[in-house]
């Protein structure tokens, strides 16, 4: 029998153990005021004998609940075979009962006592056995049903959490490519601008940031700092291509702690080059920053270039940043946001996420 199971039934015996200690307590004020005075312990002896036979029937009678049940699809074979099994039971009982009383009375088994005691107990205790019985398949229908219920919730929990991870990891499988391939097009550029130099060194801090990426690609969360530190590989590969790139990390060492999604920035920052800094010629700055607002962690990325436009001010955005908006919502609900701003001379990307500590 296993640890749960053996809990259970010592909680079911003392549950008769309580019956026996109310019934002989009823029938000691009973002989108190019938004027003949009985000995409680002997009482509560005899009635925690008799109480111990359903106390010993009940893992029986449970295990009886459990093999036939009473529930949509077997409602009335099932109640016309506990009915039985009542029948059965109690009359099993009142003949353990009269035994006990017996062999008390007469200090031996008689058959004529047996039998008087018997019909004694039947004419007066059978229906209310058998409702005892009943109760008990009641009480083994209502344990059933909470432990099912809660295997169901558990396993609905896990199956959420699976297509959560499993719909995290394409909303990255799509991210990695779109940013390997956008770099390696850059490469590819490169190359065929003569700038061999440059393209070499890119493809091998392309190299280091990919491991970076394999490595951290099982985390959902990491702290910001190391968020920052993969956002500086990347933009080293950038500032390859780019030599005028100009990049401002404001960066908050009491944040740093905090927990973010991993490569939250990256496809921001990869947007803001590409949709703002490579559109103007006048554009190189990139200022990136965090601030902790109440409850919530606050990130942003500006860029020099071309204010937003009309489809992007309607809420329409690209693979990247529309990732960045999904995988938000699959990790935090409606808790965190992501916003774009047209400011001054530029654009500004925004996230809230709830705080979280790594500690």
């Amino acid at each position: 029998m296993s640890i749960s199971g053996l809990k259970r039934n010592t909680v079911i015996y003392l549950i008769w153990v309580l019956a026996a200690l109310f019934t002989s307590t009823q029938l000691y004020l009973k002989t108190l005021d019938a004027g003949t005075l009985g000995s409680w312990p002997k009482l509560f002896f005899v009635q925690l004998l008799v109480w111990s036979v359903w106390g010993a029937l009940s893992p029986f009678i449970f295990w009886l609940g459990k093999r036939f049940r009473i529930d949509r699809q077997t409602y009335y074979r099932g109640l016309l075979l506990h009915l039985g099994f009542a029948v059965i039971l109690v009359l099993f009982y009142l003949a353990a009962y009269s035994v006990i009383w017996n062999v008390l009375g007469t200090g031996t088994l008689v058959w004529m006592t047996f039998k008087q005691y018997f019909k004694l107990f039947f004419l007066n205790l059978f229906h209310w056995h058998f409702f005892i019985y009943m109760a008990i398949i009641g009480v083994a229908h209502a344990v059933q049903y909470r432990a099912e219920s809660e295997e169901r919730s558990k396993k609905a929990i896990n199956l959420e959490k699976q297509l959560l991870t499993s719909e995290l990891n394409t909303l990255k499988a799509q991210l990695s490519p779109h940013f390997l391939f956008n770099t390696i097009n850059n490469v590819i550029g490169t190359i065929e601008q003569g700038k061999n130099k440059v393209a070499s060194g890119m493809l091998f801090r392309l190299g280091a940031f990919l491991r970076t990426t394999l490595e951290e690609s099982r985390h959902k969360l990491i702290p910001l700092e190391k968020e920052i530190a993969y956002l500086k590989q990347y933009l080293d590969i950038e500032k390859f291509r780019n030599q005028k790139l100009e990049v401002v990390i404001a960066e908050d060492e009491s944040a740093m702690d905090f927990l973010v999604p991993n490569f939250i920035l990256q496809p921001i920052v990869e947007n803001a080059i590409k949709h703002g800094i490579a559109k103007a010629e006048a554009a190189h700055r990139i200022e990136i920053g965090m601030e902790q607002v109440n409850e919530n962690l606050k990130l942003w990325v500006y860029n020099e270039g071309p204010l937003l436009n009309r489809v992007q001010h309607s809420g329409q955005k690209g693979i990247g940043l529309s990732n960045i908006t999904s995988r938000l919502e699959v990790l935090y609900g409606g808790n965190a946001t992501f916003k774009l701003f047209s400011v001054n001379r530029g654009v500004l990307a925004e996230i809230t996420l709830p705080l979280e500590s790594k500690g």
